[in-house]
């Protein structure tokens, strides 16, 4: 069974999600005044598992940044007081992957998804953002674009064993479409694949 859902409100979504962390600060690093759990409340069917909590920590230098988020068992310290593993990290803190879970509807895959995405990118600024320069997309001007077969971009979830999650998106800088294929291997953990299928033209 295959489930279809709008690009236009998970793009949507996506812009909301990013609009929280737009936010300066001082250099170097620090907690983060954004409660990542904001952004979890966007997606439905998805939820962190109960005696978890999200918090995040964020790189300022100038107008660039980045960030990093973890689940904790309620902990948040200051910077000084984690480990740092490139990143603060409180001791015993998870990935938020670890402590998602769902109601195992179509939608709470592709809530995952985009949910996930917005984690790995939280905090992230100028030319550390990468998912934030893409853009969900449902069609394409082909007087435009050129694919390289023939798709349909509609997101969708692949009801089946093991769930799958496809949607297509446009890379803002280099024009490029992307197939982004995620995999779910255990609970709401996945591995993607991802792939060019088509390139922005001058016709």
């Amino acid at each position: 069974m295959i489930i279809k859902f709008s690009a236009k409100e998970l793009q949507n979504l996506h812009m909301k999600a990013e609009d929280f962390w737009r936010v300066g600060g001082k250099d170097g690093w620090q907690k983060s005044n954004v409660d990542p759990e904001e952004i979890l409340k966007l997606y439905r069917g998805i939820w962190i598992k109960k005696g978890h909590k999200l918090v995040a920590y964020v790189y300022r230098e100038g107008l660039r940044g980045k960030g990093v988020v973890w689940a904790t068992k309620g902990e948040f310290p200051e910077v000084e007081d984690c480990e740092f593993v490139g990143y603060p990290k409180p001791r015993g803190a998870k990935k938020p992957e670890e402590v998602l879970e769902g109601d195992n509807s179509p939608e709470s895959y592709i809530s995952a998804s985009m949910f996930l995405r917005e984690m790995k990118e939280f905090g992230s600024l100028w030319d550390w953002m990468e998912w934030g320069l893409e853009e969900i997309i449902g069609e394409l001007n082909l007087n435009e674009f050129e694919l390289f077969g023939e798709y349909d971009l509609a997101p969708k979830v692949f009801v089946r064993d093991p769930v799958e999650v496809e949607f297509f998106t446009l890379h803002l800088l280099e024009g490029k479409v992307y197939r982004n294929r995620d995999i779910f291997i255990e609970g709401y953990r996945f591995r993607t694949d991802r792939e060019v299928v088509g390139k922005n033209v001058i016709r």
